[in-house]
């Protein structure tokens, strides 16, 4: 518990730290007057004051504010604007927008950076095997020729072994030549590059790693075993796989599998196991993985192309939320929720831990880019308006949207929290 506290108190403060300091630096250098710069909401527990600007912890731990003068925050003070040249309100639009967009822009770029940095140090881990998932599009599969299974091998005459290497071809051309396995049988196919992205990605499914004491390992299973059926369905994907033994816990499955010319049957049952406050059943296998180094430059290119990836998941995740195909109490967790996520990140290696710093400084800067208000997306809501209608919103306008916000968000701070209390008791 201890540790789960230390980790969450590591990363939120490094968080809100960023996002703040990214307000507090803009705000400076276009000359307006910080007040306060705090970690925590109010009340004030301890801090000092350095020429205009407190700086100060509070005693709420969910966060921390920049108040700078003249401006109508979370505070709800509309006395403050008096027309002073070093006020929020008495700068133009666009180095309020620069002041209010500097927050989140500085935690995408914490995220860019942490990713590099990991991928640096420790290297690229990619999954070994480029297979085509299912493909819903009739259309799709007629101009690409490919199936689900199918195994590819080679694009334009050369190799590949991770996605990442199609990736990097793709790139690189506008047509793609492309050699693939297919029950056995060796064949070719060409198509636009751009159609690439409309194939669903997979893997084979053989066995990269194993645990001990899981009933793979038990059933005689070996590291480079090939599943080609369970329960008399044939398995060609990673996928296929997975959605089969997540789906049935502690239920016997026979499971069939090849090692070289040789086939196996065994039944295994797969144990129980609650993954996120769902119940899945796992046999102890993961697929196979590759690790290569990467310059700097490129550890960049790939910490980007990382936090575009996680974007485009979490925005396909809350449409799922939103259309009803995903529990809305399963999709978001609060501080309880995060300090043990932290805690399990840090037991597999401070690499992983700082990977997980990343991705909530990514989430933190997207969800601050909402236009809810209160939030800093909300904020540029208010400046984009003012820039159609060139002139401000009237204040008691201001006070009352961002009093509604302020109740959605404490609504939505308590929601979290005892879902969070909520998926430890189960």
């Amino acid at each position: 518990m201890l540790e789960a506290i230390f980790r969450l108190i590591i990363s939120l403060g490094i968080l809100v730290f960023i996002h703040e300091f990214g307000h507090f630096m803009l705000a400076k250098f276009v000359g307006i007057r910080v007040e306060r710069f705090s970690l925590g909401f109010p009340p004030r527990m301890f801090g000092k004051k350095y020429g205009d600007t407190d700086y100060c912890i509070s005693w709420i731990p969910l966060g921390g504010y920049v108040k700078m003068s003249g401006m109508i925050d979370e505070s709800m003070d509309a006395e403050s604007i008096k027309g002073e040249p070093w006020e929020f309100m008495s700068k133009p639009v666009w180095q309020r927008f620069l002041v209010i967009f500097a927050g989140p822009l500085m935690n995408l770029i914490l995220a860019v950076l942490l990713f590099a940095g990991v991928t640096y140090i420790t290297g690229l881990k990619e999954s070994l095997g480029v297979v085509v998932g299912k493909i819903s599009s009739e259309q799709i599969k007629n101009q690409t020729g490919l199936q689900n299974g199918d195994i590819i091998l080679s694009i334009n005459d050369q190799s590949v072994k991770t996605w990442g290497d199609v990736d990097a071809i793709r790139t690189e051309t506008e047509y793609l030549e492309i050699t693939y396995e297919r029950n056995s049988d060796v064949n070719t196919t060409g198509f636009s590059a751009l159609l690439i992205d409309s194939l669903s990605r997979s893997l084979p499914a053989v066995v990269g790693s194993m645990n001990q004491d899981y009933p793979a390992m038990r059933a005689g299973m070996q590291v480079n075993d090939k599943i080609v059926a369970i329960n008399g369905i044939p398995i060609k994907t990673w996928h296929e796989l997975t959605d089969v033994i997540h789906s049935r816990p502690d239920s016997a499955l026979l499971v069939e599998w090849i090692r070289g010319q040789e086939k196996f049957a065994s039944t295994i049952t797969p144990h129980k196991e609650k993954i996120q406050g769902k119940e899945i059943g796992l046999i102890g296998i993961s697929f196979a993985m590759q690790e290569k180094q990467l310059g700097f430059f490129a550890s960049i290119e790939h910490g980007f192309n990382y936090c575009v990836q996680i974007t485009q998941l979490t925005y396909h995740y809350v449409k799922l939320v939103f259309k009803g195909e995903q529990s809305f109490k399963d999709a978001f967790g609060g501080p309880i929720m995060i300090a043990k996520l932290a805690k399990d990140s840090a037991r597999e290696g401070e690499s992983n831990f700082i990977a997980f710093i990343a991705f909530l400084s990514l989430n933190l800067g997207l969800l601050n880019l909402l236009p809810i208000p209160v939030l800093d997306g909300g904020h540029i809501v208010f400046l984009l308006v003012e820039g159609i209608i060139r002139r401000p919103l009237p204040t008691k306008a201001k006070l009352v949207i961002q009093q509604v916000g302020m109740v959605i968000l404490i609504a939505f701070m308590l929601f979290v929290i005892v879902n969070d209390i909520g998926r430890l008791s189960q």
